[in-house]
This record gives C-alpha cells, sequence and structure tokens, in this order.
C-alpha cells in the first residue's frame, strides 16, 4: 500500500477569450481580487482556431494567458471554475458571453483544465466540475493527448505554457 500524502500545489492559470476591447486591465484586476497576483501575461493574440465561439461571442476573438503567483491546492480547482463562470456572467450581453475563463492547472508534469462539459475522459470533481488532462509533459516538452483542444497543440500555446512551467519550477524551489 502507498503512502498517501498531501497534493503539491499547482500553478493556476487561466486562458481568456474575449470579444470586448480594451477589457483586459478590468479583467486583470478583477481576476487578481480573487486569485491575487498575476506573475505571468501573454498580449492578446488571435484566436483563429476554430468558429465554435463565434455564434455567442462574436468574431474578433482574441486570446490571452493569465498565471498566478500563488499556487493552489488541485482540489480548489472547482471552486475556480465555479467562480470563473459567475464572472464570466458579469460581461454578457443579452445572455451572451463576452467573456470566456478557462482556469487549469499546471505543473511540472501536465495541463489539466476545467470544464462543465461530461465527456468520457474527463474525471468529475465535484459540483458539475469536471477536469481533462489536455497536455502531458515529457521528454522536455508538452505532448497534446487525442482529445487536446487545436489551439492547445499549438506551438504559440506550449511556447507560453512551457515558460510559465519554468515560473512554477521557480516557486517551487523558493519554497
Amino acid at each position: 500500500m502507498g503512502d498517501i500524502n498531501k497534493f503539491q500545489e499547482e500553478n493556476l492559470i487561466i486562458g481568456v477569450l474575449s470579444t470586448l476591447n480594451g477589457i483586459e486591465p478590468q479583467l486583470r484586476s478583477v481576476l487578481e481580487e480573487h486569485f491575487g497576483p498575476v506573475d505571468f501575461s501573454t498580449d492578446s493574440l488571435s484566436f483563429t482556431y476554430t468558429s465554435y465561439y463565434d455564434g455567442e461571442m462574436g468574431e474578433g476573438i482574441k486570446r490571452w494567458f493569465y498565471s498566478f503567483r500563488k499556487t493552489v491546492q488541485p482540489s480548489e480547482l472547482s471552486r475556480i471554475k465555479i467562480l470563473t463562470n459567475e464572472l464570466e456572467e458579469r460581461w454578457a450581453v443579452d445572455g451572451n458571453r463576452k467573456v470566456n475563463l478557462d482556469p487549469g492547472l499546471l505543473d511540472l508534469n501536465r495541463l489539466i483544465l476545467a470544464t462543465t462539459k461530461n465527456v468520457g475522459h474527463r474525471i468529475p470533481l465535484q459540483n458539475g466540475i469536471y477536469a481533462e488532462v489536455t497536455l502531458m509533459y515529457m521528454k522536455k516538452d508538452f505532448h497534446p493527448l487525442p482529445w487536446t483542444y487545436p489551439d492547445y497543440q499549438s506551438g504559440e500555446y506550449i511556447a507560453i505554457l512551457k515558460e510559465i512551467r519554468t515560473l512554477y519550477r521557480e516557486k517551487l524551489k523558493q519554497h
């Protein structure tokens, strides 16, 4: 029988999709109120990987990422996803999201994203929230899985996530 140990805290990231011009400073401020200071953010990137969100959000969707200085217990992921869903409602127009917040946990081995959608490879957490291992880190790189979203398979996103992973490694050394 293996020993039961506490989970190691992981790096909270939030991927943002939005069509609201100029929302970044306000959104960052709101997220920092809930999750503490951002230690890494990207410029906005064109989101051209799918048209899935166009009907709800409109055209010209931008994506950017935040990483937070404070690490979190993996058991917090469902609470974080519920909170980000509530925050999305703040900027909704006529019931349509204009901001989509995708929280995830990054550690040295993988990237996990939270979702409300139940599909066979997703693990139920609690309160209707599921976790999905989206990328695995092996042989000095992130590798997609059969269900990994096309944008998370891109070299652009993987480079960003590798930068955040390096920051996370430094956080672990400081603890």
